[in-house]
């Protein structure tokens, strides 16, 4: 059995202009339902994983970059492969876009709350959604995943625990990581 985790392509809304927190949330939001840029494609393509059940985040970037790595839809589509949410917020300042995602995300790491899914949350449903594709896989024997880089990172890490073996891993867009039993 093969689970394969691929990451979307570069998001048409992944520019990175200074903003404040208001601007920010939007930003985000704009991020969360934007495809993948027109430039974004993926250096190399395995042709073998169009004949894997293929399974999807649903958030448009993934579906879009399944369609565009397979030329086809994805079989599945569920919330649960979804990214770990972005933290949002409201401090006193102007920064990058990108620069408040880093920021955002270490005082979510360090277990600051806010309107969102905790760190300790979203690292739940990434093993939630492992024990997932694990089940799927049993099934269809092989499987790919297109999704986001955190919760793909993390979804790793869950079927490394369970005994899965990592053959091959990028975190990069529509980076590949390989996992096998």
């Amino acid at each position: 059995m093969r689970i394969i985790l691929v990451r979307h392509g570069k998001p048409t809304s992944a520019d990175n202009p200074k903003v404040g927190a208001f601007e920010y949330i939007k930003w985000i939001r704009r991020y969360n339902y934007s495809d993948v840029a027109q430039h974004s494609r993926p250096d190399n393509i395995n042709n073998s994983f169009k004949s894997y059940y293929v399974v999807s985040s649903d958030l448009n970037r993934a579906i879009h970059s399944a369609n565009i790595y397979l030329g086809k839809a994805p079989e599945q589509i569920d919330r649960i492969y979804r990214e770990m949410e972005i933290p949002r917020y409201k401090l006193p300042f102007q920064l990058k876009a990108w620069h408040w995602v880093y920021l955002s995300r270490f005082l979510w790491m360090l277990g600051y709350k806010g309107p969102f899914e905790s760190f300790k949350e979203a690292k739940i449903r990434a093993d939630i959604a492992a024990v997932k594709l694990i089940k799927i896989a049993q099934s269809q024997n092989n499987i790919v995943l297109f999704g986001h880089g955190y919760m793909n990172r993390y979804i790793r890490k869950a079927l490394i625990n369970k005994g899965w073996r990592l053959n091959e891993k990028s975190n990069a867009y529509w980076g590949v990581t390989s996992l096998e039993t």
